[in-house]
């Protein structure tokens, strides 16, 4: 055998040892949310929340993913009509591993929120939820200000929560 088939093996060594590193550390994060949002501000609406998050564990320190979810505003524009919007966010969380079973955590979600029912129709806007929370084993406990701009018809307006969530990851 030659210099090079030892330089190939070597090459294949240093390769798989890096690709089954890279396995171990990135793993995939699934969450389930479910929340209650409290409107503050000049739009002050209450809604509730019921998310889902699909993406990837980076490490015991980071994870993201893909959100998707229901807001149901109920009272809206009219007492006793509720509507439906749409949120679709990346979820961006840092954890701060205080023992195997216990994480505080920051949370950032950045997206869209549009509207799918008949006094929402053809809303849509930018969302943006900064949260702290704590993870606990498998669940979560979150906080967060909930920021929605709406815009229809060239006119804007925002409309801001504290939201509080109740999550299982899996």
């Amino acid at each position: 055998r030659g210099l090079g088939d030892v330089y190939k093996r070597q090459v294949i060594m240093i390769v798989t040892a890096f690709t089954l590193n890279a396995q171990s550390l990135v793993k995939y994060h699934g969450e389930v949310n479910a929340g209650y949002s409290v409107g503050i501000g000049t739009f002050a609406t209450n809604r509730v929340n019921i998310h889902t998050i699909q993406g990837v564990d980076i490490s015991k320190y980071f994870s993201t993913g893909v959100g998707v979810g229901l807001d149901y505003y109920h009272e809206l524009y009219e007492k006793g009509k509720g509507e439906l919007v749409l949120p679709l966010f990346l979820n961006m969380k840092g954890y701060l591993p205080a023992t195997e079973t216990v994480s505080p955590f920051f949370s950032l979600d950045l997206g869209v929120g549009i509207g799918l029912t008949k006094g929402v129709d053809g809303m849509a806007g930018f969302i943006c939820t900064p949260s702290v929370g704590v993870k606990l084993s498998h669940c979560t406990l979150q906080v967060g200000y909930n920021m929605q701009r709406n815009s229809e018809y060239g006119f804007g307006y925002t409309m801001g929560s504290i939201q509080m969530k109740l999550g299982y990851i899996f």
